[in-house]
């Protein structure tokens, strides 16, 4: 597999094709980049509830049930 190319590019010296080009691709790699983030994010904190509810979880507690409702 090749070697990627990490070339500092002037962009001032690009034609507008290539501006277009780098723009697009710093775009994506930056929304990339805030999509991983989040994607981790929200896994942590998925995680991280779903222990804190089977952490609270008691076999000796049934479920609730309605006992009396009184109609106002």
């Amino acid at each position: 597999m090749a070697e990627p190319d990490n070339r500092l590019v002037e962009f001032n010296r690009l034609n507008p094709v290539g501006k277009a080009v780098f723009i697009a691709g710093s775009a994506f790699k930056t929304l990339g980049e805030i999509l991983d983030f989040t994607v981790g994010a929200i896994g942590t904190v998925w995680t991280e509830a779903e222990k804190a509810f089977n952490d609270e979880i008691d076999d000796g507690v049934e479920d609730a049930k309605i006992i009396d409702e009184d109609r106002v």
